[in-house]
Formats: structure tokens, C-alpha cells, sequence
């Protein structure tokens, strides 16, 4: 028995060697079915926790801050957004990104800062209300700011007796360029009368920005004056071009104008024309000359027209009140819109709109005018701007009846220097303005 065991286990090893085929897979160990590489998994990170601050602008536009959980990375960075809208002092908008802003970044950290420091575009001046809005992820801040930049060439250009080399008169002459009269301080021209002088001077230009060669007046061959009308005498030959519409109403403009400036003892209420010895006639430039003209005398806001770089005082008419209170809020009101009382862009606020005159005082011809602090933080660093600031109140205020000077107070405390101005209490108006340059010292 043992050996016919022994015998099938020789066959049975026979039989598995030589005539079974090995499958070797059989046998073999898979080791990657044991120990699997491991996969790398994309890492997840909670979202980050930012916080948008404003801070305080430091002289910028806007700052701004974004605290942060961790770092920024670029594509959370990239994710800020920044609108805002500019309104200017006449009430025109325009959208604004970050890009129009000069502007830098600085991180310390998990902070980092926004600072906007003035925008691109150039501007002559500014007045202007900006709002925006920042967003970042799930937090929004909304910012808002005021801007006044004064013109740059806001200098004074009031004159002293000892500036000038004559006696000097201020007479209206037009503008045609920029369609509008301003009084110039010239030399009058000889005649036989008072009157005929200031008929002579009108049909003279001057040497002053702004005003191109022209006749500027026709020829009067008749002046007669009694009891405050002035009448004067033409013939229709000698119109010549005043038979033009807007060259006929300027003339005429500057003569009443400038017989409101007149302090002569001849003072005239009115004026009446002739010509050809008729009133009924239109050939000076289509105007009904039928009835008088009436020379108004109304108080005035002196408003700064630059002509290229030369600031000209351009008087305008406010509205005459009992209240000198009533009056000086129409000349601060027109100093922070002028646009609104002129409809030309060459005018420039003189006036932050945050400027505020809190009181109004009359001491025999002195007028006292007090304003908040918003007037001096922006005067503090611009003296020629605050020098022409004041050299404006002083023509507008000192044009109100009675009044010879004024003075100028924040809160309680007179003010005798603002910044690096020095103040001359009381302050009077210029002898002279607007200066024909030939008269120059």
C-alpha cells in the first residue's frame, strides 16, 4: 500500500510538471494590489475672511483697508471692485473706475491699503462730490469725499495808486470772443465835457487780455444832460457797424454800465437816444429806442474770469435787498456755483462748497463777515488763492450801499493772518482792477 502511494504521487508530480501548462500569475504576488500609491488630493482652504475699512484720507482722495484672515493671493486681489461717481459744481456726472485714480498698494501683513491719491484726468480746477463703492468677496464699503482745487491762476490783480503811472477810470468794454463787457481801469481820452469824455474813452480799446481791436462806440454829434438824463444824438450815416444787432446792444451795455460806475457830480438815471431827431428809428442794430434807458445801480458779485493767464474781476448784478445778511449769501452762493449765475466755464468756484458764513455784521461802513473753519483749512496753504479770495469780498461786499470795508472773523477771533497771509484790518477794496497794461509801473 505504501508503495502504490508512493507511485501515484510520482505520476501526479510527473503530470503537473510536464503536461499541465503553469500559469505563472498564478503564483505571483501583487504587491500594488497590497500597497496602493497614494493620489494626490487638491487642497481645500475655508474661504478667506476679509474686512473692507475706510480710513482717514491723509491728503488722498480715498484709503481705504483689507484685513484679511491670511495673504491676499492674486486672484482674491483681482476680485476688488471700485466704482464711483464724480459730480462737478454744475451738476454734471461722470462714472470713474480705479484706473482713473492715481493710486498705490502697500500689504504689512494681513492688511493692506488703498491709497488714492488724485485723479488722472488733468482739471483746472475742482469742485466735485465723489462717491464710490468697494467690493471684495462678501464685504462692500461705500466712500465718499468732497474735492476744491482752485484754479491756478487765481491771482490777485487789484492795483494801489503807487502801482500805476496815471490817474486811472474804469470804463466797460466788450469782449467779443468770450461774449461778455468788464470794466477796464484806462487813461481817459480828452474832451470838451465830462461826458464827451467818457463817449471818447468807450470808442477807445485799451490794452487789455481778452479785448481785440474794434470801434467800440458810434459817433455821437449831440449830448445834452439835464436832471439825471443824459441824451444823446446820432445819425443814422454814421452807425456804420452798430447797425449789427450784438455789436449795437454791447455798445449800449457799456455805456450804462459804465454811468453806473460814474461818481462824478453829474449823475446820470438815465438815457435816452436820437437818431436822425426821431425815437422811432431801429438802425442801431434793431433796438427800440423809444423809451429810456435806466442806468440800474444794483450791488454786485466780482466773479474771476481768467483769460488765459490773467485773472479778470467780471462784476455781476445780485439781487438788491434790505438785508446786507441777504445780500452776501447771493455773493457766497455765487462764488461757489458761478456757472449758475453766468453760464461761463471760464469761471471757477472761488468758494468750497463746504465754506459756510455763519454771521453778518454792519458797524457804521464796516461789514463783519464771519465764516466756519472750513474757510481758513483752505486758505492755510495757498496764500496768492487766499489773497484773491479776499481782494473778491472786498470788491463785492464794499459794492452794497454804504459799505467801505469789511472785516473777517472765524468764530469770536478777528483774522489778521491766515496762514501765510497777512491781513490789513480793515480790508478796503483795490484803488484799481483790471488794469490796462499800458498803465503799468
Amino acid at each position: 500500500m505504501k508503495k502504490l502511494i508512493t507511485l501515484l504521487t510520482y505520476i501526479l508530480l510527473i503530470i503537473t510538471t510536464f503536461v499541465i501548462p503553469v500559469n505563472s500569475s498564478i503564483f505571483s504576488l501583487d504587491l500594488a494590489n497590497i500597497f496602493e500609491p497614494e493620489v494626490e488630493e487638491d487642497t481645500v482652504l475655508a474661504p478667506n475672511k476679509i474686512s473692507l475699512t475706510e480710513l482717514a484720507d491723509d491728503g488722498d482722495i480715498f484709503r481705504f483697508a483689507i484685513d484679511s484672515a491670511r495673504s491676499l493671493s492674486d486672484d482674491e486681489r483681482n476680485q476688488l471692485t471700485f466704482t464711483a461717481t464724480l459730480t462737478d459744481y454744475m451738476g454734471n456726472t461722470q462714472q470713474l473706475s480705479l484706473a482713473d485714480f492715481d493710486y498705490n498698494v502697500q500689504t504689512d501683513g494681513q492688511r493692506t491699503t488703498y491709497s488714492l491719491t488724485k485723479l488722472k484726468r488733468p482739471a483746472r480746477y475742482q469742485s466735485d462730490e465723489i462717491n464710490a463703492t468697494v467690493s471684495l468677496l462678501n464685504d462692500t464699503i461705500e466712500l465718499s469725499r468732497y474735492v476744491f482745487q482752485p484754479a491756478e491762476n487765481l491771482l490777485p490783480n487789484g492795483k494801489t495808486a503807487e502801482q500805476v503811472s496815471e490817474a486811472l477810470t474804469p470804463f466797460y468794454y466788450h469782449s467779443a470772443s468770450q461774449q461778455i463787457s468788464f470794466p477796464v481801469y484806462t487813461k481817459p481820452l480828452a474832451g470838451k465835457n465830462s461826458f464827451r469824455v467818457l463817449l471818447n474813452s468807450l470808442a477807445h480799446t485799451p490794452n487789455y487780455p481778452g479785448l481785440d481791436e474794434a470801434m467800440r462806440f458810434p459817433h455821437v454829434n449831440y449830448i445834452w444832460y439835464s436832471a439825471g438824463v443824459l441824451q444823446l444824438k446820432m445819425k443814422t450815416s454814421q452807425i456804420g457797424d452798430f447797425g449789427e444787432s450784438a455789436a449795437a446792444q454791447a455798445a449800449l451795455d457799456n455805456l450804462l454800465n459804465t454811468l453806473e460806475y460814474s461818481k462824478g457830480d453829474s449823475v446820470v438815471n438815465k438815457v435816452a437816444l436820437f437818431i436822425d431827431d426821431q425815437r422811432e428809428s431801429t438802425a442801431l442794430g434793431g433796438i427800440a429806442i423809444e423809451s429810456d434807458f435806466v442806468v440800474e445801480r444794483t450791488p454786485l458779485v466780482y466773479l474771476p474770469l481768467i483769460n488765459g493767464q490773467q485773472l479778470t474781476w467780471l462784476p455781476q448784478p445780485i439781487d438788491s435787498s434790505e438785508s446786507a445778511a441777504d445780500m452776501m449769501a447771493q455773493i457766497v452762493a455765487a462764488y461757489k456755483r458761478p456757472m449758475a449765475l453766468t453760464g461761463k466755464r471760464d469761471i471757477p468756484p472761488l468758494l468750497a462748497k463746504t465754506v459756510q458764513l455763519t454771521d453778518v455784521q454792519v458797524v457804521a461802513e464796516t461789514m463783519k463777515l464771519t465764516f466756519n473753519e472750513a474757510f481758513l483749512n483752505y486758505c492755510q496753504s495757498d496764500a496768492q488763492y487766499c489773497a484773491t479770495l479776499i481782494e473778491g469780498l472786498a470788491l463785492s461786499a464794499t459794492s452794497l450801499p454804504f459799505i467801505e470795508n469789511i472785516e473777517l472773523y472765524s468764530g469770536a477771533e478777528k483774522l489778521s493772518k491766515i496762514g501765510d497771509f497777512q491781513i490789513e484790518n480793515p480790508i478796503a477794496a483795490p484803488t484799481y482792477f483790471n488794469v490796462d497794461l499800458d498803465y503799468l509801473k
